[in-house]
Parts: C-alpha cells; sequence; structure tokens
C-alpha cells in the first residue's frame, strides 16, 4: 500500500521547518544483549516480535519507484511483515509528520530524508528512536547522527548536469554549472521543486561559488519544475526538455540503459551531493520492525541493496564500500557538499522563497 502527497501540497509545503512540538527522545536499550543473525546480518531487534507486529510504517523521500523497491527489498526478506509507505519530497515529507506529530498521531516507523537540515531539527525535538544496532561502526562518524542512534546516513545521492544528444551539439554542449544561464536554453530547461533536498543543495552551494545573482540570471530562462528525477528524465530522453540543470547520476545510468540519448556532464566545480538519512522514529507503531529496517539497511546486504538497485543507486558509505553497478566508487567522484550545515540549514527559508518565486508559485 502507498500513499503520495499531491503535487499541489508538495509546492506549498516546501516551507520553513514547522515548529510543532515533539516528545523527548526515547534510547532503545540494546545493553550487552547479543546479536541475532538473519540471513547474513545481524541484528538486535527482537525479529520473532517484528513479525508479530506484522507491518513496517516507511516515510520516504524518493520517487515512486525508489520507494517501492526499498519496501520491496526488506519485504522479501521478512515477508510476515507488510510493508506500507508514503513518499514525497524531502520539505513536504518533514512538514507532514511533523502536523501528524503534534496532533498526537505516531503512524510512522522510519524516516527517510535526503537532507541533513530536517534530520538534525527532527533529532533535535527528540523525534527519532535513539537505536544503536551492531552496525555503527561500520560507519564514519561524520556519517552518524551527533546523538547516537539517531540516524545515519544510507547512502549518497549526487548530481550534475544532463542533456539530450540529439537537441544539443557542438558549442552548445555544456561544461559547467554556468552554462545553465546560456540563453540557448531559455524554455527548455528543467530543474526541480523547492522541497528537492539535492535541489536545494545545489541552489546553495552554487550561490556560494557563483553569489547571489547567480539564480537570478537562472530565472530568466523560465525553468520548468519538478518533484522527481524521473519526470525530469523522462522529458530530457522525449526531447521535452534540451537539458537539466539538476541530473542526478542515479537516473542517467537507468535512462542510459534503457537506450536514452542523453549524456550526463560532471562540471569542473563537482557533483552537488547530498545524503539519504534514514532512523527509526520513536513511539512507532512497529517500533521492533523499525529497529530491523535500520538494521537491515546498514548492513552489507542492505547496502548492497540500495546500491545495485536500479531505481535506487545510492552510493554506499561504509568504511569499505563496494563497487557501485557502473564499476566505480564514490571516491571516483569529485563530490561537494556544504561545509558549514549550520548554515546551510539556517538558508531554507531563503531559497523556498526565493525558488517559489522564481517558478510563480
Amino acid at each position: 500500500m502507498s500513499s503520495n502527497i499531491t503535487r499541489r501540497h508538495v509546492l506549498k509545503t516546501g516551507a520553513a521547518l514547522g515548529a510543532a512540538a515533539i516528545a523527548a527522545p526515547h534510547a532503545s536499550a540494546q545493553g550487552a544483549r547479543k546479536a541475532t543473525k538473519v540471513h547474513d546480518f545481524e541484528t538486535f531487534a527482537d525479529v520473532a516480535k517484528a513479525e508479530q507486529e506484522g507491518g513496517l510504517v516507511f516515510y520516504c523521500h524518493e520517487n515512486e519507484a525508489g520507494t517501492a523497491a526499498i519496501m520491496e527489498g526488506f519485504g522479501k526478506d521478512f515477508p510476515k511483515i507488510k510493508t506500507s509507505y508514503v513518499r514525497a519530497q524531502t520539505g513536504a515529507l518533514y512538514n507532514k509528520i511533523l502536523s501528524e506529530r503534534s496532533a498526537g498521531r505516531f503512524d510512522v516507523d522510519v524516516l527517510q530524508l535526503s537532507d541533513v537540515a530536517p534530520a538534525t531539527d527532527f533529532e533535535k525535538r527528540g523525534g527519532y528512536e535513539l537505536y544503536t544496532g551492531p552496525y555503527m561502526d561500520a560507519y564514519k562518524k561524520d556519517y552518524l547522527s551527533a546523538t547516537p542512534g539517531a540516524y545515519f546516513w544510507t547512502g549518497v545521492t549526487f548530481a550534475g548536469l544532463a542533456y539530450n544528444k540529439s537537441k544539443v551539439t557542438g558549442a552548445d554542449i555544456p561544461k559547467s554549472y554556468q552554462d545553465i544561464n546560456n540563453s540557448r536554453f531559455r524554455n527548455k530547461i528543467s530543474c526541480k521543486i523547492s522541497s528537492s533536498g539535492i535541489q536545494y543543495v545545489q541552489w546553495y552551494l552554487l550561490r556560494q561559488i557563483y553569489g547571489n545573482d547567480f539564480w537570478k540570471e537562472f530565472a530568466k530562462q523560465r525553468p520548468r519544475a519538478f518533484d522527481s528525477r524521473v519526470q525530469l528524465y523522462d522529458r530530457l530522453a522525449k526531447g521535452d526538455d534540451d537539458m537539466t540543470a539538476i541530473a542526478e547520476y542515479s537516473g542517467f545510468v537507468l535512462y542510459k540503459q534503457r537506450g536514452a540519448d542523453i549524456e550526463f556532464v560532471g562540471p569542473p566545480e563537482g557533483l552537488v551531493a547530498t545524503p539519504l538519512i534514514v532512523g527509526a522514529v520513536n513511539k512507532a507503531p512497529h517500533p521492533e520492525a523499525a529497529k530491523l529496517f535500520v538494521d537491515w539497511a546498514m548492513s552489507p546486504r542492505g547496502q548492497k541493496y540500495y546500491q545495485d538497485h536500479p531505481n535506487l543507486y545510492y552510493g554506499s558509505l561504509t568504511n569499505d564500500p563496494p563497487a557501485m553497478p557502473t564499476g566505480q566508487k564514490l571516491s571516483d567522484y569529485k563530490l561537494i557538499y556544504p561545509k558549514d550545515w549550520d548554515d546551510y540549514a539556517k538558508q531554507r527559508e531563503v531559497f523556498n522563497k526565493e525558488w517559489n518565486a522564481m517558478l510563480g508559485l
């Protein structure tokens, strides 16, 4: 079962983080408990109890196909646990869970976001179950929450530029991010809506590199904005757009495999990157299933699934990650992240206002 937030709701709710009160954090007591081996990974969750709970409710930023794929992978390993999900871009999804919890509704077991800012905000509000599973040492501290057990980075998605090869040739082929402001692409370029985590990262980083006027110039291009990378690549492959300004590499690999006449550009500035953040939610309706999912996702088994599935292709951040299906590792790419996550979080309202104004919202 799935539930989608409407496009109108998504567009309206890429707004500032809400101020709803959240219950105090709860720490799961693992103590000296021994891990249970299930399939080929270990967990501190009570697997029998998780199966008795019989369900897992997953809130996820991913597109429909990607979110469904995550639940399919976990569900195949644990068929007694019925999975369901709600998917939307991070901004809308986060506002939704805050609204629900402020109204006394605790319907979610696991939350996956594509933006550090709401994840750290949710952590400060005590929204996560503080669960430290057996795979915590497999990740650097940079990829774990400041409060142990709140969340971890299950992978990274990164983006450059992409263009339709039959529409864009010769000197018009983009080489750097500055080329998104080439007037040749006016009315023929796409981007994401303001509730997208990676779109916010790109706005923030390129504003630092090129100054505040960079995106004002982009607004003159009259870009078309969409919810998911699937929509961006569908349009690019069909020739509805000549270029997309936010081309996630995972989407490019998928569409190239399908035979799309498109090309990816890794600008010299670097590929903008954002983590995919997973954590169990406190007061969850299925707490043992939530812990089991977190351990599955952190384990080599879950990491391989996230990294290899064609609707995901998340680059793994474990200490010794396997190669991606392309044969490359994250270390093969020049990835750029915000250096000051606190400043990054503070700029969200500015981005929402500017981006929505650009799109006429």
